[in-house]
């Protein structure tokens, strides 16, 4: 029995005839194989043949007047035939075949190792843009153009590489060393970014244009970049501190009503599934939320045994209705104080408060903070020099100092 014709299927029979020998004789004639043939009495017999002779067998049993009795199926074919009468499970071994044919070219996961300051989204972002995405060829993404594109998107990296292990895509990267070394070249000036009395005057670099009790206006030069040598002028940046007395004015508002919790009228969920950058709603309604509710939001991801996490996300929305009431706020002296010195304080640079007069009064529906604060603060800010704009030197003087 060759391999070819068992793939084709077989079957055992059973033949009764009152004149076996002259039964086996009429199938050898018609060329009929026979195989496993047992004889259990003087006019039975059971034998196995091919599936494709079962109807010329068949024929010449009723042409002798012999019955025939098909006793069991075998082979690839007969197996074949019954897994196509389950649809189901069919379908499932051609998926998983084709899955398993497919998948392991495919990139299913991206990780990236070796990032310490860029941020790990920035990263997978940018790679998704040179193709390192989710579905993408395993083939595609170790190409030297990916890489070269990962590099051209992301000047902060030196260098970056990009390995397959099965699934998974891995992003190597070296980011560049962030050199804080101050640059000397050009020339500044330390100028006023407030009006003021000046009480304090450090010069460490450049000429002081400006001495103590001296008044200051926004804008004007303090500490100039340009040095007078005698015979020449050196240029270079100005460092130093300027202290000065400064006049500070604030207004702050806040209500005198607000509105308040009184209760919970009602909770409701909303679901959405999330596939890749795509999302199906699965609620109705127009998404615009009330005033009178609080909205809680929260995503559950797939995430497989080792912390890969699919593209697919379940997102749960609680929103939560209330009413509310209004309440009458008492004074609000304390806190808008308390807060305009706050603020002050975040405003400047390395300062104080050496006054304050503020008055807090009832207008309207609100509460008003009106304060006229005394300070003293570092006025000083670096400008450096730009073409067509002098700093401390005007181009009249600079010219004399220069043929002289």
């Amino acid at each position: 029995m060759g391999f070819w014709s068992a793939l084709a299927g077989q079957m055992v029979v059973e033949l009764t005839s009152a004149d076996l020998p002259g039964a086996y004789s009429a199938i050898n004639a018609r060329r009929i194989p026979l195989f496993s043939v047992r004889q259990s009495d003087l006019f039975t017999a059971q034998f196995t043949i091919y599936r494709r002779d079962y109807k010329q067998l068949s024929a010449l049993a009723e042409e002798r007047s012999e019955t025939l009795k098909l006793i069991t199926k075998k082979g690839v074919y007969w197996s074949l035939l019954s897994l196509c009468k389950r649809p189901v499970l069919l379908c499932g071994v051609t998926a998983l075949l084709i899955l398993t044919l497919f998948l392991p070219t495919r990139v299913l996961f991206v990780r990236v190792i070796g990032n310490r300051i860029i941020p790990e989204r920035a990263i997978t972002e940018a790679a998704e843009n040179c193709g390192i995405r989710f579905g993408a060829s395993r083939r595609q993404v170790r190409s030297e153009k990916v890489k070269n594109n990962l590099l051209s998107l992301l000047p902060e990296l030196k260098w970056a590489g990009v390995n397959t292990y099965g699934c998974v895509a891995v992003i190597s990267v070296t980011e560049r060393e962030i050199q804080e070394a101050a640059d000397e070249e050009g020339v500044s000036s330390i100028v006023a970014c407030r009006d003021g009395i000046i009480e304090e005057c450090t010069v460490t670099r450049g000429t002081a244009l400006c001495a103590v009790g001296q008044a200051v206006t926004q804008g004007q030069t303090l500490i100039s970049g340009y040095t007078d040598c005698g015979i020449t002028i050196l240029a270079t940046r100005a460092r130093g501190e300027v202290y000065a007395q400064t006049i500070r004015q604030i207004s702050a508002v806040t209500p005198a009503s607000s509105q308040v919790k009184t209760g919970i009228t009602e909770t409701e969920y909303r679901f959405s599934l999330l596939l890749g950058k795509k999302r199906i709603n699965l609620w109705k309604g127009s998404g615009i939320y009330q005033g009178s509710c609080d909205r809680m939001y929260r995503e559950y991801r797939i995430t497989l045994p080792g912390g890969f996490q699919l593209p697919i996300a379940l997102a749960v929305e609680e929103i939560t209705y209330y009413t509310s009431a209004a309440q009458l706020q008492p004074s609000q002296e304390e806190m808008l104080t308390a807060f305009a010195e706050k603020y002050l304080s975040e405003q400047m640079t390395a300062g104080t408060i050496l006054e304050r007069d503020a008055s807090v009064s009832r207008q309207q529906d609100v509460w008003l903070l009106e304060g006229r604060y005394v300070c003293r603060e570092m006025i000083g800010r670096e400008m450096r020099e730009q073409i067509g704009v002098e700093h401390g030197k005007n181009s009249r003087t600079n010219g004399q100092r220069g043929a002289g």
